[in-house]
């Protein structure tokens, strides 16, 4: 990563003290490379600590131009929202995926003039390969991306002149710098989407499924260890009748009007099975659900933008499987299931996150069990898979219910807990 650009002239970033060293060496990164950011729309994306959008905005204040943001989390999405309801009710702040506006980088970038795009490096190579493609199809003219040293590595230049025509770094301020490309390709692809696929069984039937990875999304188009030893003990279980909730959902679409009871699988919305796949990520325990169900009530959700469109495109990718009968799945991009009301699921599966950017976190899980606990009717069943020496059996049952471990392997354990 030479450094080739000039060097920020201040570690400053005006009207927000959240701003970390890698905000401020973007945003005086920015300007050093192209003057005053009041010229054009301003795109921020992956805004970690809110200080890039505060900032753009104050840029464009008083003019006619926009901040566009791009946020991959709900959360975060959501708490930009909530710190800027002037600007957004101004139409100065648009944000992907609320108000209507469309969850992908082109779609909110449609009809734009951005004079730069102001981003963190996200962790994925794959992320930043998607979102660099997508800008440079947008015609952004330039991107600051910036990021800690000591995760940077040259590869990250490689990846962005894939999609723009001069690729430079910039001086560092304190542990920080940024990398600037400028001059998109001219008549780049459209952003990757990865193929693969993963062999499961289905009821018993060894079944090939096609998988697809948008931008960063976790394990990219290949199938997760944790998930597919989660799925293989679920379908023996299914096949076992070890799954009361799944003879039930079987017999109901012969009997509908007599499964309707306040006890019934999914009576908090219709008699169907009402099964959630939490944290979808690329979509595998989706497909199975609605392969292994059809007449179910499946909802896909995840708080990441990447995982719903990846989860999106697997679906598409199997749409020809035989499971279009029933429902299908909804695929929603939330937080911990905020949207879904109290007693609604009778069946949740999780593959959690435990990685916080690039640290571990085994805190991160706490806030998703208790989403499980407020959803899950009585008797509903959460199927968790979590890393073996995580020992979170205890952290279950203290919030789900009691626990019955299901499979373990040198790397996963997967657990049943049964709401009470």
């Amino acid at each position: 990563m030479d450094s080739t650009s000039p060097a920020p002239s201040a570690p400053s970033a005006p009207g927000d003290d959240r701003a970390d060293q890698t905000d401020r060496v973007i945003l005086e990164s920015a300007r050093a490379e192209l003057g005053p950011l009041d010229r054009g729309d301003l795109v921020v994306l992956d805004d970690a600590t809110g200080a890039l959008t505060s900032a753009a905005l104050e840029e464009v204040a008083g003019g006619a131009f926009r901040v566009l943001v791009h946020e991959a989390s709900a959360q975060r999405a959501l708490a930009l929202a909530e710190s800027h309801p002037a600007a957004r009710r101004e139409g100065r702040l648009v944000i992907a995926g609320l108000d209507g506006t469309p969850q992908d980088l082109g779609g909110l970038l449609e009809g734009s003039a951005p004079q730069v795009a102001l981003a963190r490096l996200p962790k994925a190579l794959a992320a930043l390969d998607h979102r660099a493609h997508a800008l440079a199809r947008a015609g952004v003219p330039a991107l600051v991306a910036g990021g800690r040293v000591k995760h940077m590595i040259r590869t990250q230049n490689e990846v962005l002149a894939g999609a723009f025509d001069e690729v430079h770094a910039t001086r560092g301020i304190g542990k920080s710098r940024a990398l600037v490309g400028r001059g998109p390709r001219a008549g780049d692809r459209s952003a990757p989407v990865l193929e693969g696929g993963a062999d499961i069984r289905i009821r018993g039937e060894q079944v090939r499924v096609p998988l697809r990875g948008v931008g960063g999304v976790f394990g990219g188009a290949s199938a997760d260890a944790g998930s597919l030893l989660l799925l293989a003990a679920l379908d023996r279980a299914v096949v076992a009748g070890g799954a009361p909730w799944a003879a039930d959902a079987a017999s109901s679409a012969d009997a509908q009007a007599a499964s309707s009871t306040a006890d019934a699988p999914g009576a908090a919305g219709g008699d169907s099975l009402a099964a959630v796949d939490l944290g979808c990520g690329n979509g595998l325990m989706s497909v199975y659900l609605r392969r292994a169900f059809p007449e179910a009530r499946v909802l896909a959700t995840d708080d990441d933008l990447d995982a719903v469109a990846s989860t999106r495109a697997t679906l598409d990718a199997d749409a020809d499987a035989d499971a279009d009968a029933g429902p299908g799945v909804r695929v929603l991009w939330e937080s911990s299931l905020a949207a879904q009301a109290p007693g609604s699921a009778d069946l949740v599966l999780l593959n959690p996150p435990f990685h916080d950017g690039t640290a571990v976190d085994a805190t991160l899980v706490h806030g998703l069990l208790d989403a499980v606990s407020r959803v899950l009717r009585p008797g509903g069943e959460l199927w968790f898979v979590h890393n073996s020496h995580l020992r979170y059996r205890s952290e279950v049952e203290h919030r789900v219910g009691p626990v019955r471990q299901r499979a373990r392997d040198r790397r996963f354990t997967v657990l049943q807990a049964t709401r009470g």
